[in-house]
């Protein structure tokens, strides 16, 4: 268990189930964007398989983060800076729309989930989104 009550282990464990199904990544932006009018506008131009790739090296990284990991600290502070109001100006209030999508999503997909690995998903990864949102 770490300082945030939560298991490493469990959460790895769960990401891996989820990231090895094909469709996770479509249906987690699926999801997303139809959770808000205003979070599907900020996708409006963008390149998604790019972005495929992003959101899973980001979730890595936040599994990390908490951890004092060098590299996901460096990794997560570019996501920080280019979130800010100056450069894709994410609102603080939209960080929900992200995290619930990816348990709804986590919720279909993890055979294994449950709603104790939810919280603690929501507990670890409340961490990297407090920082990121920081810089906004």
């Amino acid at each position: 268990m770490t300082e945030t009550g939560a298991d490493h282990h469990v959460l790895k464990q769960s990401f891996g189930r989820v990231v090895a199904k094909s469709e996770f990544l479509p249906r987690f932006y699926e999801v997303l964007m139809a959770s808000s009018p205003e979070i599907s506008a900020k996708f409006a131009n963008t390149d998604l398989k790019k972005q495929y790739n992003l959101l899973e090296q980001s979730l890595a990284l936040s599994l990390l983060f908490p951890e004092d990991n060098v590299v996901a600290k460096q990794a997560i502070n570019k996501i920080r800076n280019s979130h800010t109001r100056h450069n894709l100006d994410i609102a603080p209030h939209l960080y929900i729309y992200w995290l619930d999508s990816l348990m709804t999503v986590f919720t279909e997909l993890d055979s294994e989930f449950t709603p104790a690995m939810e919280q603690q998903w929501r507990t670890f990864l409340q961490i990297t989104i407090d920082h990121i949102k920081a810089g906004y």
